[in-house]
């Protein structure tokens, strides 16, 4: 019977995910051993990439012990590889981009907070312009949940600047956000859960986790709004049989 490869801890997951984040396509496992790592590395250095969130994370690690970790991304289905040339590219598998494109949603909200609790208006709202789709549409989602109407002027300012397909889902939020207090908590309930039928979007390939009670793999729908909440993404444990099943 083939082993099963551990887990890495969800924190260490999410760390390695940001360091592969700035090199997708572009650098390979040593590369990004040598971003956790923190090297003086002459090529990391001239890339900028002394400057990742996940810069020296694993600062005291030997090299190898680091690239363990990524191998174990790599075999557990958090990140891929794919030739570019003769030599393999670290990529993001459908799995590892979901974690990382909610990631990427939570830090522009907490970016809005805080710019609103400064009291800071942003000149333009073009870099939220030309993103990933799924993404940007996690991130209104995102803000439609909080419920609150602090939102509306960066929304309205976005709405001007952006594509019609999104500015007719900003509108939609705004709408939302403004009925919010006319509404009890069933029929905002029931307006999310209706929203995020456009607002949460599937990858283009089908995510399979794998069962901590049976260990069969199965497919997770991260259109889901139950995967959501306030905390960010969270991935169940066990497939739906054995959930139905009551066990434990």
């Amino acid at each position: 019977m083939k082993r099963r490869i551990p887990l890495l801890p969800e924190p260490e997951i999410r760390v390695i995910l940001r360091a592969a984040d700035d090199i997708i396509a572009t650098g390979g496992r040593t590369l990004l051993s040598k971003i956790l790592k923190g090297s003086k590395d002459r090529k990391l250095l001239e890339l900028g990439l002394d400057r990742n969130p996940s810069y020296g994370f694993y600062k005291d690690l030997a090299l190898a012990e680091i690239m363990d970790k990524v191998n174990r991304m790599i075999a557990t289905g958090y990140l891929d590889t794919e030739k570019r040339g003769k030599l393999p590219m670290i990529v993001f598998s459908p799995l590892g981009w979901v974690i990382e494109r909610e990631r990427h949603a939570e830090e522009f909200l907490q970016e809005w907070d805080r710019w609103i609790e400064s009291e800071i208006t942003p000149i333009s709202m073009e870099y939220l312009k030309e993103r990933n789709r799924g993404m940007i549409l996690l991130f209104l989602y995102k803000i439609l949940c909080t419920g609150n109407t602090k939102y509306i002027p960066f929304l309205t300012l976005w709405e001007g600047i952006d594509f019609k397909k999104v500015q007719a889902e900003i509108r939609k939020v705004i709408d939302a956000l403004n009925r919010r207090r006319l509404m009890d908590d069933s029929d905002w309930e029931r307006l999310k859960r209706e929203r995020a039928q456009s607002l949460l979007i599937r990858v283009q390939d089908p995510i399979f986790l794998a069962c901590r009670k049976c260990g069969y793999p199965y497919l997770f729908d991260e259109t889901n709004p139950d995967h959501y909440s306030s905390e960010g993404l969270r991935f169940p444990e066990r497939c739906p049989r054995c959930t139905d099943n009551g066990q434990i």
